[in-house]
């Protein structure tokens, strides 16, 4: 089994531990370096070089939007997924022309945030559902419909993408678990988090989808 290597980047002690605590107990996760501010984020964490950076936005001597870049440069293979007490879209949209890999609120810094890990280490791009809105919503309203719908189905992992297209070409969830080696109960999480990421609710809509993306002839 792979060892996902993550660096955590967060000034406050206590969650920092708290993250620490959460990602060892995982088996497939490792933490090799903390750092409680930007300039040690620096120093530190480069020659680790980590699979995964979980960066926290607001740090004490640098903004976390200021940070991603440089680690970027030094760590051009590294997803990074930066972490936030607040819903602001300005940060979200800043993060991901910078290249962050994920944007998650702190409030759902449990099986979201192992789930985020996993995904963005896999080559998806995750982002919180709440604030999905933001990306898609009606204040982008000069992007067209099937660019939207795209940026939506980007934000899927590909195992994610996988189990969509084989709803909609009518497999059922034994079929795909069977066809891709998976339990049932797991289909049915990537089924759950997708519908949720796309924003719909029926197989019906689910084919409309994947049709106007070009991913199912």
């Amino acid at each position: 089994m792979p060892i996902i290597k993550i660096a955590l980047v967060d000034d406050h002690a206590l969650l920092l531990a708290g993250l620490k605590m959460l990602i060892s107990a995982q088996e497939d996760m490792r933490v090799v370096a903390e750092a409680q501010t930007a300039q040690e984020a620096l120093k530190v964490i480069p020659a680790t070089t980590p699979d995964c950076i979980l960066l926290d936005i607001s740090l004490p001597d640098m903004s976390g939007m200021e940070l991603l870049p440089l680690l970027k440069e030094r760590l051009p293979s590294s997803h990074i997924i930066l972490l936030t007490m607040h819903e602001d879209q300005q940060y979200l949209k800043k993060g991901m022309e910078l290249g962050a890999s994920g944007f998650l609120l702190k409030r759902a810094m449990d099986q979201d945030l192992l789930y985020a890990i996993r995904t963005v280490y896999g080559g998806g791009i995750y982002i919180q559902p709440d604030m999905l809105k933001y990306m898609v919503g009606n204040k982008s309203a000069s992007v067209n419909p099937q660019e939207k719908a795209l940026a939506l189905w980007n934000t899927l992992s590909p195992r994610e993408q996988d189990v969509m297209i084989q709803l909609a070409k009518g497999f059922s969830s034994r079929e795909i678990a069977d066809a891709c080696n998976l339990s049932e109960k797991t289909v049915a999480t990537y089924r759950y988090r997708g519908f949720l990421k796309l924003g719909i609710s029926r197989r019906s809509e689910l084919v409309a989808f994947v049709m106007k993306i070009g991913v199912l002839s």
